[in-house]
């Protein structure tokens, strides 16, 4: 038999992969996804544009007033592009950012372990559901996660080189800037990989050196600051971030030591069972009529490894949050092709059922791509209670009113909804108390927080749904 007809099989089978995550990740645009951090971010960005200003970023009057949670380049591009094109693009390129990660990852399989590595990574990392709620919104993930994969891929890819490895540096260095030091352990995790599989102390004084030169642009910028600037910086990210979160002065998300593995466990579907055949083929079981063959098992080591290592920097600090764990996915993905190629290529070896997988691809290919021109999300993603029942009320007010939100704890997908899509301003209240309207017209408050005694003025109930109470002023 002809070795060119797998190939081009194989090809084809990368190819579909790629426009079945593209009409994936497409889905979520066709109806209604509430995304705290993705509309914070927005909002974030709306400000940076309106104040002119690329560095001194604001979020809300009574929430971050002096927003400092988050490094301010990771939101560059969506304030660009609020500049060039309102904010409309915004998802659009946070999926021009996310499709780009998949294009490098279908290269990088090829490079490992040929076309049908490639394929199967695309499509566990395609179809993975953080992958398509995710990866079109405007979070710093989408742009992390191609920079990160950037960073890893020179590394993976080809045997060391100085060259190589500077050049995945600067990528690293670039993901600092968005996301700190998570940014930098996919880096340091590949450089320890290659050093281990090549026994070289060489290579592990330079993976050291490389990711603290990577450092450098992101710790000059907050040095400056500390020396030369405000100062807020320092304290906001530094202080009140990075060292709260490594320390445990941060008390929300703090999570044992295997949180990240657990995340894994419970989010990285459907790819996990494939991670436990990349598991086999590392540990050189049987899994095709050659070990010979792409990618090997020294391959499907490697990858282990470097997604272990990944896993473990994940676990160092007190504070976890599951989607830090993203910068593991690209790797667990190979390795998932790693382990399942060779099973495919043995079943897959007769012209029928090659021809047959690759014409079920297509269709599951074709159905959503159909699911997205009939904006069938619409039937999956539900508004939240501003946008559907409470929506006429909500038209009513001019951008920039405030709003009152009484919840406990903060509701913040509420809040970041509204200053979001309504552009109104929320002051979040633990409970409804006289002179705490901050003039708003409008208030949503918690049913469990609604007062037993009769409203206090200028209130009155204007509506109720899905445990929310609209008020409306007299």
């Amino acid at each position: 038999m002809s070795g060119r007809a797998p190939s081009a099989s194989g090809r084809t089978a990368a190819a579909l992969a790629l426009v079945l995550s593209a009409a994936v990740l497409a889905a979520p645009w066709t109806g209604h996804v509430d995304d705290t951090d993705a509309q914070n971010y927005q909002v974030v960005a709306r400000h940076m544009v309106e104040d002119r200003t690329w560095l001194d970023l604001r979020y809300l009057p009574g929430v971050h007033p002096r927003f400092r949670e988050h490094l301010p380049f990771g939101l560059w591009p969506w304030a660009a592009a609020i500049r060039v094109g309102g904010e409309a693009p915004l998802p659009y390129l946070a999926g021009l950012f996310t499709f780009s990660t998949l294009l490098l990852l279908a290269w990088l399989g090829r490079r490992l372990g040929g076309w049908t590595t490639a394929a199967v990574a695309v499509l566990v990392l395609g179809t993975t559901e953080s992958f398509i709620i995710y990866g079109g919104r405007a979070r710093l993930d989408p742009l992390l996660l191609l920079l990160v994969t950037a960073s890893v891929a020179p590394l993976l890819a080809w045997p060391p080189s100085l060259a190589r490895w500077l050049l995945g540096a600067l990528f690293a260095a670039a993901a600092a800037l968005v996301k700190g030091p998570f940014g930098l352990i996919p880096f340091l995790a590949a450089g320890l990989t290659l050093a281990v599989e090549h026994r070289s102390i060489r290579w592990l004084l330079a993976s050291a050196g490389l990711t603290t030169l990577a450092a450098l642009p992101v710790t000059a910028f907050l040095y400056a600051d500390r020396r030369w600037g405000t100062g807020t910086w320092w304290q906001g990210y530094v202080v009140d971030q990075i060292l709260a979160s490594a320390t445990g002065g941060r008390t929300d998300g703090l999570e044992p030591p295997w949180f990240p593995f657990q995340t894994v466990a419970t989010r990285f579907w459907p790819g996990l069972p494939l991670v436990a055949l990349g598991l086999g083929r590392a540990a050189g079981l049987p899994s095709g009529p050659d070990a010979t063959e792409p990618p090997t098992p020294r391959v499907a080591r490697r990858l282990l490894l470097y997604s272990l290592l990944v896993l473990a920097g994940l676990a160092i600090p007190e504070r976890k949050v599951w989607h830090h764990a993203l910068v593991a996915y690209p790797g667990l993905a190979l390795l998932g092709g790693a382990g399942a190629a060779p099973l495919l290529r043995r079943w897959l070896a007769r012209g029928a059922r090659r021809r047959a997988a690759v014409a079920a691809l297509a269709t599951l290919a074709a159905l959503a791509v159909l699911f997205d021109i009939a904006a069938g999300g619409r039937r999956i993603w539900v508004p939240c209670v501003p946008a559907d029942e409470f929506r006429a009320a909500f038209d009513r007010l001019r951008p920039g009113e405030p709003v009152l939100v009484v919840s406990q704890p903060p509701h913040w997908r509420i809040v970041a909804g509204l200053a979001a899509e309504r552009r109104l301003e929320p002051w979040m209240e633990r409970r409804l108390a006289p002179g705490a309207d901050h003039g708003a017209r409008l208030a949503l408050v918690e049913a469990h927080l609604m007062p037993d005694e009769p409203l206090p003025p200028p209130w009155r109930e204007a509506g109720s749904a899905r445990g929310w109470v609209l008020l409306r002023r007299d």
